[in-house]
């Protein structure tokens, strides 16, 4: 796990200001729901993002979701935020080749000459069956 230069709050620190006791914060780090920083001794150390995290653990849990679901919430806000990164890394990828190409078509983008072509070079192919 890579260095966290901003988890600098002590467990009993960290459940202060979350208003939970220190046992939760560890039940919640046995189950998954949250992984603190640990010093080369052993000690946790919580970061703001670590409180933020907990006060939305807190929230899910008032309204009924027990810490499966909660674990399944968090997992799902994961994957949705890298899926979404992945997707502004592709369009600025995407961007970056149509600017770098725009002046080397006749039809002023790659993307559109490499969908014409592609038509071209796909075969005919006609389904016979009782809706054709």
């Amino acid at each position: 796990m890579p260095v966290r230069k901003n988890a600098v709050y002590i467990i009993s620190v960290a459940a202060e200001l979350a208003g939970m006791h220190p046992q939760t914060l560890r039940i919640y780090e046995r189950r998954g729901l949250i992984e603190p920083y640990r010093t080369p001794g052993g000690t946790r150390r919580y970061s703001d993002q670590d409180l933020t995290r907990l006060s939305l653990i807190q929230e899910l849990t008032s309204s009924g979701v027990n810490l499966e679901g909660v674990r399944q919430i968090l997992q799902l806000q994961n994957e949705n935020q890298r899926l979404r990164n992945q997707v502004d890394r592709l369009r600025r990828l995407l961007d970056d080749a149509e600017r770098r190409f725009s002046g080397q078509s006749s039809t002023g983008s790659v993307v559109r000459e490499v969908r014409i072509r592609g038509r071209r070079n796909l075969p005919d192919i006609r389904r016979r069956g009782p809706f054709s």
